[in-house]
């Protein structure tokens, strides 16, 4: 998610908001929503990342998804007053919160205290984890809110004095040549007007989850901070863990695919075994764990995995990746490495556990019967996988890793309840 407001209304977003956007492509997603305020307030969906030229004010959200045919946006509109709500994720309340904001906005003159009791009347009612939200309104208001449960962060920056910035990953800030101020804790939110920046908190008894691990294994860019910490140095951190695992003669060690480069350089540090590059990607970047479809999936692999033989052939190889759901990705890497490079070993190391359940919270799309870990013992998975070893990184490796960093995750799909220590 994103939201820019630009506190001189002589402002056009379009380009920021596509820029912005941009910065939010490494995700993989491939739907756009792009919402502003004109005379009334506005969405466009799309495709195509043009359609942020629909941004033609000086304050706008917008997201991007992968979730077809679930609702991830909502525009209310009741008797001239208008909302627009843009969520993380598919929330099937969407339209009741709208509609209880639209009527408190219209007799309150305290916006957060409309917004904030708006909420709790609907979290009371709902069994629904309520997810993260970026709110915009007919009088050019702005509510940012991170969910109770933390799965997501949210970032706020600012361009000089000209623009308040909130994003799902503080990248999109940077692309923008914005500062970074802080990181929402959750439970938190923003409300800003043309005169007004302000936070505020939303009670909530529900324990704090704990961050989506998958936000520092695999879904944010490796120049990404996430509550002041490097995605770059955890990662590393992990790989270095990883090395511990090699049991074998190894010439070279390579990451697979681009998310498992810092792992990969970690491992390599550990076990005083050459990095080498061993892919390159055609085209534009695509994430093959998130597409639905197997031959999209099978096709986005390809593209980003042709093979850099020199640096392979006739070598034993440990081959370092983030993490695994399915096990296509590794399964085609190995049979491009022993057919078309003639690689002689592949040992696979994994820098994160098995996953073995799927997202209670939909956070992921982790189907059970899709999970590799969770259908086959580690034999039966060596032999799928057609590499001659095995390895993932242990839950007491990683709860260690992110009590160094002082990070708190959700480990739901690994099996456990909590990995590491309270949020920074």
């Amino acid at each position: 998610m994103l939201s820019i407001y630009a506190f001189d209304e002589l402002w056009n977003l379009a380009n920021t908001v596509r820029y912005g956007l941009m910065a939010l492509q490494h995700r993989g997603l491939q739907n756009y929503v792009v919402c502003s305020t004109g005379v009334d307030v506005e969405c466009v969906e799309g495709s195509d990342i043009d359609v942020a030229k629909s941004a033609s004010g000086h304050v706008a959200i917008a997201s991007i998804h992968n979730y077809e045919n679930e609702k991830t946006f909502t525009i209310q509109r009741s008797n001239e007053y208008s909302v627009v709500i843009v969520a993380e994720r598919p929330w099937r309340r969407i339209d009741d919160f709208a509609l209880d904001l639209v009527n408190m906005l219209k007799t309150s003159r305290n916006r957060v205290e409309a917004f904030t009791n708006a909420l709790s009347n609907l979290q009371r009612d709902s069994e629904d984890v309520v997810p993260s939200l970026m709110v915009l309104t007919k009088d050019k208001e702005v509510f940012v809110w991170r969910s109770h449960n933390g799965f997501s962060p949210i970032a706020l920056g600012s361009y000089g004095f000209d623009m308040a910035i909130a994003a799902s990953e503080s990248v999109a800030i940077d692309i923008l040549g914005g500062d970074l101020k802080k990181f929402l804790k959750p439970g938190e939110g923003i409300y800003i007007s043309r005169h007004m920046l302000k936070t505020f908190l939303v009670n909530q008894a529900d324990a704090y989850n704990g961050l989506c691990l998958f936000e520092f294994l695999y879904l944010s860019r490796h120049d990404a901070i996430i509550n002041n910490v490097s995605v770059y140095e955890f990662r590393k951190a992990l790989g270095y863990d990883l090395g511990e695992y090699l049991d074998k003669e190894v010439d070279v060690v390579v990451g697979v695919p681009e998310t498992a480069l810092p792992y990969a350089i970690g491992f390599s540090s550990r076990v005083g075994k050459p990095f080498e590059v061993a892919f390159v990607a055609t085209g534009g970047r695509r994430r093959s764990m998130l597409a639905s479809n197997p031959f999209e999936k099978i096709v986005a692999i390809h593209l980003k995995m042709n093979p850099i033989r020199s640096s392979l052939e006739g070598k034993k190889v440990a081959i370092v990746d983030d993490s695994m759901v399915t096990g296509s990705t590794i399964k085609t890497v190995s049979q491009i490495l022993r057919f078309r490079v003639g690689v002689r070993e592949i040992h696979l190391f994994i820098a994160s556990p098995p996953l073995i359940r799927s997202c209670p919270y939909n956070v992921m799309k982790l189907d059970m019967q899709n999970l590799l870990a969770a259908n086959l013992s580690k034999e039966l998975a060596k032999s799928y996988l057609e590499v001659d070893s095995l390895h993932w990184l242990s839950i007491e490796d990683v709860d260690r890793v992110a009590r160094m960093f002082g990070l708190r995750f959700c480990g739901r799909c690994l099996g456990v309840n909590v990995i590491g220590g309270e949020e920074k």
